[in-house]
């Protein structure tokens, strides 16, 4: 049987599009949020429902795992019950048969890792945004520019004493005059 497993992990791929490419699949099981912890659906699936023969087909190996270590341990388990892991943007077939050379490993890894990091950073933007976090660099204060212009416009300052009196830098200045 061919499980096909989904996970809300919106780096590369939606759900949606996660779905489409699951059409080898029997059976589909969704993950209900694409959090690190409780992979609740993923244990079931392990653990419970597939058996020696049987495949679990992901779109890519971040879908299925969280770390270098997750992704050992479920490999591990899979081999020592004959399951195979098919990735579909990879199109590889991981089987135990050893058919990869050191160097595919390696990239194939690289690229595991360069995913989740991507991932765990984009989530935790999201949830600072979420909790009223400002992203990116702070605002220049609205004073502290109309007062920088006013100094630069009254030709007395230089553009240090301006920056030194504003704080404001004379790229800032130059974009705020241009306006």
């Amino acid at each position: 049987m061919k499980y096909g497993y989904i996970r809300p992990f919106d780096l590369y791929e939606t759900e949606a599009q996660q779905m489409a490419k699951m059409s080898d699949s029997d059976h589909i099981i969704i993950e209900a949020h694409a959090h690190n912890k409780r992979r609740t659906e993923l244990k079931r699936l392990i653990d419970e429902e597939v058996t020696p023969g049987d495949t679990i087909i992901v779109t890519d190996l971040c879908i299925l795992a969280d770390s270098t270590k997750h992704l050992l341990d479920i490999i591990g388990q899979a081999e020592e019950n004959s399951i195979v892991i098919y990735v579909i943007n990879l199109e590889l077939a991981i089987d135990g048969s050893g058919n990869l050379s050191f160097i595919q490993v390696l990239k194939h890894i690289s690229d595991f890792q360069s995913d989740v990091v991507k991932f765990r950073t984009r989530q935790g933007m999201t949830e600072a945004v979420g909790k009223g976090k400002q992203m990116g660099r702070p605002r220049r204060s609205d004073e502290n520019i109309k007062r920088a212009i006013e100094m630069y416009m009254s030709k007395r300052y230089t553009l240090d004493e301006i920056k030194e009196v504003t704080n404001i830098s004379r790229a800032t200045l130059y974009r705020h005059l241009d306006k």
